[in-house]
């Protein structure tokens, strides 16, 4: 067994994941818990971190997500962009709990005067996107609750915007008129393809359509889970359209990182627009990142990607 370097922790608004890593990256044990950002004070973080990391070695530890949050453990003030990697494992916060040195990762912030817009965790996913891709430029596209669009330039995150598309579908199929009409959610089929490929030339709005869905289910009968496919299609396709016009290009081979669930929604409607994807699962980027920055910010000894 390979001596342990790093514990590394993922810690969102409502899990956490927990590694242990050697000093080349492999996880020697991972376990997982509730997070408590936004209900846990202080002390319950130190609790929870302990349970987590109960007879794990005290070497140094490192996290990601909310966990940073003013609502979190200790608050990791944003970083503004343009930033690396390079700049992101310079704007480390770093206490200490019990002995052992904590790290947490700031989000990225964009606050021009003009445009406002928040990451938190993301930011992590793209360090071990680019750690393994150096030189990548062009559009990331990370779906999601929250779906992010960023522009990336020579390894540097330049942009980024947040497209509410997640919380929409949730809001729209839960607490609207169309929960009558749709059903529980499954991987993209045949109707979502149909969909994206129909809406794949259009340029106006999504309002009336959606309404259209409710109609088409009184009138025709039109089943639930169509109508869930058809939905999906509207409010993705309609996400994809908002990013372009914004400004970020997509590029031959997009890059989309995310869950498998979500990710296959975007690959067949960037299809559809004549875009071929590759698809990252977010949580596999997560470990080498925070090693890459553990060793960056020489909390370890090691060789950075």
């Amino acid at each position: 067994m390979s001596d342990p370097a790093l514990i590394a922790l993922d810690w969102g608004t409502t899990n956490v994941r927990a590694a242990l890593l050697d000093s080349h990256g492999a996880v020697l044990e991972e376990r997982r818990g509730e997070s408590g950002v936004g209900q846990f004070n202080t002390q319950q973080f130190e609790q929870q971190f302990e349970t987590l990391t109960q007879g794990w070695p005290k070497v140094s530890a490192i996290a990601a997500g909310m966990i940073g949050s003013k609502q979190g453990w200790v608050e990791a003030p944003y970083l503004g962009v343009p930033c690396s990697t390079n700049q992101l494992s310079q704007s480390l916060v770093s206490f200490q709990n019990n002995g052992r040195d904590v790290t947490i990762v700031p989000g990225l912030k964009l606050d021009n005067g003009v445009r406002y817009d928040v990451m938190r965790g993301e930011e992590t996913q793209l360090a071990g996107f680019l750690a393994h891709n150096k030189g990548f430029s062009g559009t990331v596209i990370m779906p999601g609750t929250h779906s992010k669009w960023v522009m990336l330039e020579n390894e540097h995150i330049v942009d980024f915007r947040t497209y509410m598309t997640g919380e929409f579908f949730d809001a729209v199929s839960e607490h609207t008129i169309l929960r009558h009409s749709v059903s529980d959610q499954s991987g993209p089929d045949t109707i979502f393809d149909q969909k994206v490929k129909e809406l794949s030339g259009a340029t106006g709005s999504i309002e009336g359509e959606l309404f259209g869905l409710r109609a088409r289910h009184l009138l025709e009968g039109c089943g639930e889970g169509r109508l869930r496919q058809e939905l999906s299609a509207l409010l993705i396709m309609a996400e994809l359209r908002a990013g372009v016009l914004d400004g970020f290009a997509l590029q031959k081979n997009v890059v989309v990182i995310g869950t498998d669930t979500l990710t296959v929604f975007y690959e067949t409607a960037l299809a559809a627009l004549g875009h071929d994807s590759k698809r990252f699962k977010g949580t596999t980027l997560v470990w080498p990142a925070l090693l890459n920055l553990a060793v960056k910010a020489k909390l370890i000894e090691g060789q950075a990607a």
